[in-house]
């Protein structure tokens, strides 16, 4: 036999030692799934045994077999989600997470795609609520899942069904669980995110809403308020543009309002700025008169820039 044909022989026989052997990453190539495969049957079999009689630990034991050994069984895919209900009924959320997701990718094709979707969005929505505890320090006791990883498995589903309604559950929960961690500007831009991705989404509106608050809260915090005012009132026009008639339409439409009053108040404060503290006095003339001219949307704000004013040109016509 010549060289050739031994390296085509051993190179075939690598191929036909792959299911037995080892696993493989990705989704299996057309036609190289078996048609059949006894082995893996009477494993499957073997395990549901095992599942009905309570005996978890033989149970996982014998899907791994599947799972690492025979890969490319046509029931490959159930074999997978079998052993991610296992691990979940062992309360070992992470590897029952890897699991589902092992069979999402590396079975795309699968009819069980959706069922270790929802098993995944459902274990991190748990978590994001604090239902999932976890062993810490050996065993001593129990916490929430770490919130990077709580995140990390939402940021998944996310990827995994990107134009999908799940997609859009997995999103909301994530800005909303950004928001219970305090990282208000990571939420709102998910938020954004989702709006922009799914505009026909039950959550939309919603997302529009928290974008516009999340930007309207954070006017009090460093130098950017007038900036963050004016986002939250494009945001807030922004809703009602996206979803005219709906049952916030109002509310927005008052925070609208609310912004625009903020923006002309803000407007006073650096003029007072300018006038006490920088001594531009030009510069604080000018934003009194800006004040004055919308006296309609903040009276108030108009009124104390017209008590200023007087002092504010006095002192720049004395400067020049």
């Amino acid at each position: 036999m010549s060289k050739k044909a031994v390296l085509v022989c051993m190179s075939a026989a690598a191929v036909l030692a792959l299911p037995m052997c080892q696993e493989f990453d990705g989704p299996p190539a057309a036609g190289m799934v078996t048609s059949v495969d006894p082995v893996a049957d009477a494993l499957l079999a073997k395990a549901r045994e095992y599942r009905a009689a309570g005996k978890l630990g033989r149970e996982i034991d014998t899907l791994k077999k599947v799972a690492l050994n025979h890969p490319l069984a046509p029931h490959a895919d159930e074999a997978r989600l079998m052993l991610g209900k296992a691990y979940e009924r062992k309360k070992d959320y992470r590897e029952a997470f890897t699991q589902y997701g092992k069979l999402l990718d590396r079975y795309p094709q699968s009819p069980l795609y959706t069922e270790a979707l929802n098993s995944q969005l459902a274990m991190a929505m748990a978590a994001a609520q604090g239902k999932l505890k976890v062993p810490v320090m050996g065993g001593l006791w129990k916490s929430d899942m770490e919130a990077s990883k709580v995140i990390e498995w939402l940021r998944a589903i996310i990827d995994k069904a990107p134009y999908n309604d799940m997609s859009a559950t997995a999103s909301s929960i994530l800005a909303g669980y950004l928001v219970d961690l305090k990282r208000d500007e990571e939420a709102r831009m998910e938020y954004a995110r989702l709006v922009e991705k799914y505009p026909d989404s039950v959550y939309a509106p919603g997302a529009q809403l928290m974008v516009a608050e999340l930007w309207a809260n954070s006017r009090t915090r460093g130098e950017n308020n007038l900036v963050n005012i004016s986002n939250a009132r494009e945001a807030y026009e922004e809703f009602n543009l996206r979803f005219p008639g709906h049952k916030d339409s109002a509310k927005a439409q008052q925070q609208v309002s609310n912004m625009k009053s903020l923006l002309v108040k803000q407007q006073l404060e650096v003029g007072k700025y300018y006038l006490n503290r920088s001594r531009e006095y030009t510069s604080a003339v000018f934003c009194f008169e800006d004040v004055i001219r919308q006296r309609a949307v903040n009276p108030a704000a108009a009124k104390e820039a017209e008590g200023l004013l007087a002092r504010a040109r006095a002192l720049a016509g004395s400067k020049k």
